[in-house]
């Protein structure tokens, strides 16, 4: 079951989020989850990705938010879905988690999404989304269960009427509840970076702290990502499909990245009619 915000206060939103996110503030603009990853993170294990607009990098991009009065970006993946509208990211990219003694979510807004973003640079144009179209489970928005850190897009289309999955060559489709045993190409935009990232690796265990979490345990991948890179897409079948995101570090851990094993628990219940 997911839950979503309120609806939108009024008419033009879309126009105010594209006129706020310009390029000086795209710039200045720093990783969302900062606090959430350890704080030493000098070894890293991605490398650059030397064409990002061509398949199967073209459908990862850079995701601009303001969650509460912090603006802040993560990565994110075009889906190939029927809407062709969705995108799919980290849970706590949509939503901050309880928080704070009452335990209270903020949920995120102003969203824009700009796959292929490079150096400034939006070669498929950017996707903006009403906060009514921004959808995290409520595993993840009360609990702040890791095993449900996703987080759903609609968007609409760009500035010249295309869809995002159009724009970017169709988008990858979602597959759930394989074999934990899988390569992965993952992808994301970390740290201070303002290019597409890349590191491949197999699945290399899951996080045994989340086996007493409901839902099916995070899984671990060897590239150790940095803030920024949360909800970039951990690709399968040549790029074609998406089967994992990146969700977060461990202090004291310069080799791994987790994040949520892809189940009909989760991302299934998440993208249901979307």
């Amino acid at each position: 079951m997911r839950v979503h915000p309120a609806k939108a206060a009024a008419s033009g939103e879309l126009a105010r989020v594209a006129r706020y996110w310009t390029p000086a503030r795209m710039r200045s603009t720093a990783p969302l989850d900062a606090a959430g990853w350890p704080a030493r993170m000098a070894t890293v294990s991605f490398a650059p990705v030397t064409e990002p607009t061509v398949s199967p990098y073209s459908v990862n991009g850079r995701l601009f938010i303001k969650q509460g009065n912090k603006r802040g970006y993560c990565s994110a993946t075009a889906i190939n879905s029927p809407t062709r509208r969705l995108i799919l990211t980290a849970g706590h990219c949509i939503n901050s988690g309880p928080r704070g003694r009452r335990h209270t979510s903020a949920w995120s807004h102003y969203a824009e999404f700009v796959p292929a973003y490079s150096n400034g640079v939006a070669p498929f144009g950017a996707f903006v989304a009403h906060r009514k179209a921004v959808f995290a489970p409520r595993q993840w928005v009360k609990r702040g269960n890791p095993n449900f850190d996703v987080g759903a897009i609609l968007a609409a289309p760009n500035a010249d009427g295309t869809y995002v999955a159009d724009a970017v060559g169709g988008g990858a489709a979602i597959v759930m509840d394989r074999a934990r045993q899988q390569e992965f190409q993952t992808f994301g935009y970390p740290g201070k970076r303002t290019w597409m990232q890349g590191c491949d690796s197999p699945y290399v265990g899951d996080d045994s702290r989340t086996y007493r979490l409901p839902g099916p345990p995070t899984i671990a991948i060897r590239c150790h990502w940095s803030p920024g890179a949360s909800g970039g897409g951990w690709l399968t079948e040549e790029g074609t499909a998406i089967d994992g995101l990146t969700s977060y570090g461990k202090f004291r851990d310069r080799v791994h990245t987790f994040g949520p094993y892809f189940s009909q628990r989760n991302v299934g219940q998440l993208v249901a009619g979307l």
